[in-house]
């Protein structure tokens, strides 16, 4: 993958991790590291199974069950990611700190809040190759529980000044802090946009469906888990169209 493609994966990672909660490793016990493997799912001609190893992400905990460091291995490029987390005195997220191996890439979201709650937050980089901001909006209901969050991203090429990408995303949740649906705006390639409705079963993701831009549905996802004697998923398959495609692994380490 070259260097162009890895700075849209980390763009579109970063953005979609801005969501409440999502520094809490979601557990139902307090871990120091979860190291986990996502595998792509294919088969030959003859219908055998075929495993590939994608990535192995590795992330770590401090006592507040509060991420502190993801770092993210992409085997098929031999090429990797850090995020580093820094919080302030309320033990809220300042910034995230993102670097790329063999890169001098680097790009910071800082996180605003207003009193306890989290109102925005803001990327912004350039360097030779490109230009790059983001700008994440957040939306509460009268309990103060998120509703909505606008994720806008703009990505442009510096030398011929050409918009490579322009889009917003808006994600709308429940009163129990679920997302519920996520519709993508494509201002560059329309064609490309999308709407994805999440389905629960208590508060484990069962099934995504995705639509295009006519409304159509393309996509449905349906995951299957694995749990530990913890009730923490170390397992979990992804069958998109009735086919598995993704498996996920996860080991944990609790304290």
């Amino acid at each position: 993958m070259n260097k162009v493609l890895i700075l849209f994966f980390l763009i579109f990672l970063i953005g979609c991790s801005n969501k409440p909660k999502s520094l809490d490793n979601g557990l139902t016990k307090k871990a120091s590291k979860i190291t986990e493997y996502i595998i792509n799912v294919k088969k030959d001609s003859l219908g055998n199974e075929i495993k590939d190893t994608l990535s192995i992400i590795e992330k770590k905990y401090n006592g507040n069950n509060q991420i502190i460091n993801r770092v993210e291995q992409y085997l098929y490029s031999n090429e990797s990611m850090q995020i580093k987390y820094d919080y302030n005195e309320n033990e809220k997220l300042r910034r995230e700190i993102v670097k790329l191996s063999n890169d001098s890439t680097s790009i910071i979201v800082n996180y605003f809040y207003k009193d306890t709650l989290l109102l925005k937050t803001l990327s912004e980089t350039k360097n030779n190759a490109f230009y790059y901001k983001q700008i994440g909006r957040y939306k509460y209901n009268t309990e103060n529980t998120l509703k909505q969050l606008s994720l806008f991203q703009y990505f442009i090429d510096v030398e011929s000044n050409d918009t490579i990408a322009k889009t917003i995303e808006v994600n709308n949740y429940d009163k129990k802090k679920l997302l519920t649906k996520s519709i993508l705006s494509n201002f560059t390639e329309p064609e490309k946009s999308r709407t994805t409705k999440y389905e629960y079963d208590s508060r484990t993701l069962i099934k995504t469906r995705e639509f295009n831009s006519k409304d159509s549905l393309i996509l449905e996802t349906v995951y299957k888990y694995e749990f530990d004697e913890f009730k923490n998923w170390i397992r979990k398959e992804a069958f998109e169209n009735d086919i598995l495609n993704y498996i996920n692994t996860r080991k944990i380490e609790y304290k």
